[in-house]
Formats: C-alpha cells, sequence, structure tokens
C-alpha cells in the first residue's frame, strides 16, 4: 500500500496570523536576543489568469494565498542589517542567517539575503533612509513553487522599512510605490526582469478578493474583485509538484526580449498596443518569424483570457456556465504557455493532465513556470478527493509526491 493510500495526498497548512507572528518573533529573540517593535507579513500570490503580460502592459488577475511570510523586527541604532530565516537549507543563499550593513551593495550578497538588502537598496534610491534593523523571517508559505515567495521577502521586507523608517507609505498609493521599489529590488539589485505582477498583488490585494491589474497604467492600477468563487463553493486547489524550477532568471530575459521585438515587427511599442488594437489575432499571425508569431500570440490571447473572466465572473447569467466558461478558459492558457509561451514542463503538464481527469474545472501553470506549481480551478466539495487522485497519478508515474494548499 503507497503512502497516499495510508495516509492520503499532504497538505500544506497556512498559520493563522497570530501563530504567524509568534513564530517570527521567537526566531528574533532566539537568534539575537532582542524583543520585535513590528510584525509584518506578506502573503503568496495565485494567478486566476494573466501569467506573463505584466512586462508587455496586459491584463492579469491575480489573488494571495492565506500562506504568507512572516517577519518580527527592531531597528537599530547603526547601520547593520541583521537577518534570519527558518527556511533553512529550503533557499539558497549563505545559510539562514546574514550580517551585513545598509551600505553594501547588494551586489556583494548571494541567495535570499540579496533580496532583504535590495529592497533596502531600491528604497534609499528613492531617497528614503534610516537606521539599520534585525530581522527574522518566518514562513508557510512553500519557496520556490510558483507562488511569488521572493516577492514575498521583498514585500515583507517594505513593510518593515515604511514602518521602522516612518516612511508614511500608507493607503493604496502607498503600497503601490512599495511594490515598484520591490519590482527596482528585483529587476536592477537580483537581476531577475520579472515584471510587476507579483508585488503588486502582494502589496496591494485584500483577503478573499482578487485585482484586476492593468500594467499600461503608471502607476499600476488595481481594481479588486470578490472572490466569487467561494460563494458558489469552488476554490482554487493549487498542486505543488515539488519539482526544482529551471532557469527562470532566463526564461524572463528570453521573454521580455522577444515580446518587445515581436511588438517592434507590428509597429508597436507594447503587445498591449496589438491586443487592444482591431483585428489583434490577424495581425499577430502575420509576424514572419514563427518564435516571436507565437510569444505574442499568447499574450494577446490571454489579455482576451483575462477580460473573459472578469466579465463572466461579474456575470449574472446561470453560475454553472460562467464557471465553465473560466475554467475553459484556464485551460487554454495552460495550452497558450506550454505551446506558444513554451513556460511549462512534462511534470506541470502532467499536473494539469491529472487535475482534469481529477474534475477540475480549469487549471494551468500558476507564476513563471518551468516547475514549482499548477492552479485548479475545483469543487470545494471535491478537493481533497481531487488532491488525492492527483497524487497518486503522480506516485503511480514513479514520481515525488506533490504537496497541496487551499486557496
Amino acid at each position: 500500500m503507497s503512502v497516499v493510500a495510508e495516509t492520503g495526498p499532504t497538505w500544506v497548512e497556512a498559520w493563522t496570523p497570530a501563530e504567524g507572528a509568534a513564530r517570527a518573533s521567537a526566531l528574533l529573540r532566539e537568534q539575537w536576543g532582542v524583543e520585535h517593535t513590528c510584525t509584518w507579513s506578506a502573503p503568496g500570490r495565485v494567478t486566476v489568469i494573466g501569467e506573463h503580460t505584466d512586462y508587455s502592459e496586459g491584463l492579469a488577475l491575480p489573488t494571495i494565498t492565506p500562506h504568507a511570510i512572516y517577519v518580527a523586527a527592531r531597528p537599530r541604532e547603526d547601520r547593520r542589517v541583521r537577518v534570519v530565516t527558518d527556511l533553512g537549507d529550503l533557499v539558497e543563499g549563505p545559510g539562514p542567517i546574514w550580517e551585513g550593513d545598509l551600505d553594501m551593495s547588494p551586489q556583494e550578497v548571494d541567495g535570499w539575503p540579496r533580496y532583504v538588502l535590495g529592497l533596502l537598496w531600491a528604497l534609499q534610491e528613492r531617497g528614503f533612509d534610516g537606521a539599520g534593523m534585525d530581522l527574522a523571517f518566518a514562513s508557510c508559505l512553500p519557496p520556490r513553487a510558483g507562488l511569488g515567495s521572493s516577492a514575498s521577502i521583498l514585500a515583507a521586507t517594505a513593510l518593515v522599512a515604511n514602518d521602522i523608517w516612518r516612511l508614511a507609505l500608507g493607503g493604496d498609493e502607498g503600497r503601490a510605490e512599495l511594490a515598484d521599489a520591490c519590482l527596482d529590488a528585483e529587476n536592477l539589485a537580483v537581476g531577475t526582469l520579472c515584471g510587476a505582477l507579483d508585488p503588486h498583488t502582494i502589496l496591494r490585494c485584500g483577503p478573499d478578493e482578487a485585482l484586476l491589474l492593468d500594467f499600461a497604467d503608471h502607476p499600476t492600477s488595481a481594481v479588486p474583485y470578490p472572490m466569487y468563487f467561494r460563494d458558489y463553493g469552488l476554490g482554487l486547489l493549487v498542486i505543488d509538484t515539488q519539482k526544482p524550477r529551471g532557469d527562470v532568471q532566463q526564461l524572463f530575459r528570453t521573454r521580455r526580449a522577444e515580446c518587445a521585438a515581436a511588438a517592434e515587427a507590428l509597429g508597436s511599442t507594447t503587445l498591449r498596443e496589438v491586443a487592444d488594437a482591431p483585428l489583434a489575432a490577424r495581425r499577430v499571425e502575420g509576424i514572419m518569424d514563427p518564435t516571436l508569431r507565437r510569444r505574442a500570440r499568447h499574450v494577446t490571447a490571454e489579455i482576451e483570457r483575462v477580460r473573459l473572466v472578469v466579465n463572466e465572473l461579474g456575470g449574472t447569467g446561470p453560475a454553472h456556465e460562467r464557471f465553465v466558461a473560466i475554467g475553459k478558459a484556464i485551460y487554454r492558457s495552460h495550452a497558450s504557455l506550454e505551446l506558444d509561451y513554451e513556460a511549462s514542463d512534462p511534470t506541470l503538464d502532467m499536473a494539469v493532465e491529472a487535475a482534469f481527469r481529477a474534475g477540475a474545472l480549469g487549471a494551468r501553470v500558476s507564476g513563471a513556470g518551468y516547475g514549482g506549481a499548477v492552479v485548479a480551478l475545483v469543487r470545494k466539495a471535491q478537493a481533497r478527493l481531487a488532491a488525492l487522485h492527483i497524487a497518486h497519478g503522480f506516485v503511480d508515474a514513479g514520481m515525488r509526491e506533490p504537496r497541496f494548499l487551499w486557496v
């Protein structure tokens, strides 16, 4: 009898905010012998629809996870920065503890501490400054699972700096500026060259809602939508395949360049301009280079899928028909990410197929791709059975058993 059959699928449970804050505070106390003056948290990101559209000034509809990274912090009287995490060997870098100072370049730091120092550097580049700090991170958000965990570290650090440095960046406008600082840190200090999806979602999306993000607006506009799925007995099942992610930085660099080249081939500045113009699909098919044509096809069609899902969420037709239409759009999104954008891999494709066989209304890659997680739209009453079927499928294929999160 398999382990799955004996114990059932493996679930990653979310901590309560009180539990997360207590864990981070205890870690700060144990490591540095000091008490916190503030605690903050930053959730993960799950995209309902709209993947790899942000750096083409497109649209996306993401939400947040109940799983989060928690940080406890205390200001210092010098420029020293000390950080510790409970993730240990699960994160890349010098280990769970790092010490440096605010005057260091982020390029002098390897691994996960570069995100912390990079964010503080990005704020200083924007004219903000303050004293050093001690920080302790505790997380129930799986790292490297396509749920924006690196952006969550940036966001949590930004919230601490806003508090300790008294930056007064409050409300949605202030959160948007913090999100842009996170993007600067990731692109300029870390060097990922990703888009703005993760930080704007993590810092601006509230519980029980999704955000319609428009990246053509500067700053990025965010329109909240209630998570109607829950009102109809549905939810998002996240399948963490635990497959190590490939070279996501190279993926972002290559795709960003290809999308820019595809837009230029059509005489436009961005693929969003192409998507908003008449006969967009016909124009895209006229791109001579087959690779650029596929990239443009994904981005322009994905923007239209975002619009379709938003319209169906707010529609007045029969609920079953609306959610079936949303599920089909999610499946089409994965096919596009697999074939046109080449951001999937066999493990992710297998997870999508397993979710389909388990009765999911829709399923697709979550996040950048090249490993990580799949998100599936399923009925809440069938979530545990669906997870069991999916886990069995992986084990029967001789693969590592996936983990599951419920959003």
